[in-house]
């Protein structure tokens, strides 16, 4: 993390235009905590995101029309929460 501290606008200028990954790593395991990204990558893995809930979404109201899904009030489930 020291290295990435002193050297961080260095490596945003490398995920930015060089299209590099830092990670960011901690410990004596030099264990992986956090990276350094190009935006790119991120917005490409929310818009994955994004797909991923939304064919979850389908299949589910898919599952609940054909009645294979059981359907549960917003109510009745903060009741059995005691919310």
């Amino acid at each position: 993390m020291a290295q990435a501290r002193d050297h961080f606008s260095e490596r945003v200028n490398r995920a930015a235009y060089g299209n590099e990954v830092t990670y960011v790593t901690r410990g004596r395991k030099r264990e992986r905590v956090a990276a350094i990204v190009p935006i790119e990558l991120v917005e490409a893995y929310e818009a994955m995101i994004d797909l991923e809930d939304g064919r979850i979404a389908h299949q589910r109201l898919e599952e609940i029309r054909s009645g294979d899904a059981e359907v549960v009030s917003a109510e009745e489930v903060a009741r059995e929460l005691g919310l």
